[in-house]
């Protein structure tokens, strides 16, 4: 679903993936609802995206009224320690780093939130379950904290989709993959599965 809103023209970006947008029909398939949040990007394509530091935030336009959507503005002061919110439009435990630092949203910010529902789906917890406050979540993924998947019990057992998700968690939204790549990794880990082969093996990324 996500390969397939980010190779329309323009490519669409949803803006608000989470495991509660995520509905699972009767014929077993997942489907991605509520589209408050989309947006067409106007100059972005998964097949296109610049390298390096040629990125550079891309112009979001609401799918109804042609507005660029309200962004969350999030001043963090390190030596203070302390974070300042100004509102948002985007559900915080999934925001990319780039959102909550008020850069233009791109299409890897929805990846990165795909990150998050694969750990969802695998540990059956929302994104920093442990922490009660936003300026915290915040200041851990603007700093890179983020969960050991190999701590986790399930998690250590698939190896690639740890990889995956490592990737698609990437602070610099050019190293995170684009739908089209992380849809080829599940289905070359759902192959494997139904040949009878194991799913932990062969990653290419340290699962931190």
């Amino acid at each position: 679903g996500l390969e397939y809103l980010h190779s329309q023209e323009p490519p669409v970006y949803h803006g608000d993936l989470k495991s509660l947008n995520i509905l699972v029909s009767s014929e077993c398939l997942a489907l991605i609802t509520d589209f408050g949040s989309a947006r067409h990007l106007e100059s972005d394509h998964p097949s296109k995206q610049p390298k390096g530091n040629d990125h550079q935030p891309r112009t979001a336009t609401d799918l109804t009224t042609g507005q660029e959507p309200i962004t969350l503005e999030a001043l963090f002061s390190a030596t203070a320690s302390t974070i300042t919110l100004t509102g948002s439009s985007y559900t915080l435990r999934w925001a990319a780093p780039e959102l909550l630092q008020d850069e233009k949203p791109c299409l890897r910010s929805d990846i990165w939130a795909l990150g998050w529902i694969a750990y969802e789906v695998m540990t059956n917890t929302i994104p920093f379950h442990d922490v009660k406050t936003n300026a915290i979540v915040i200041n851990r993924v603007i700093q890179g904290h983020l969960p050991s998947v190999t701590e986790h019990a399930r998690m250590s057992l698939i190896r690639r989709l740890c990889s995956v998700m490592v990737q698609c968690w990437s602070i610099n939204p050019d190293g995170r993959p684009t739908a089209e790549e992380c849809r080829k990794s599940i289905s070359w880990m759902v192959s494997d599965i139904s040949l009878g082969l194991p799913c932990f093996g062969g990653i290419d990324l340290p699962c931190t």
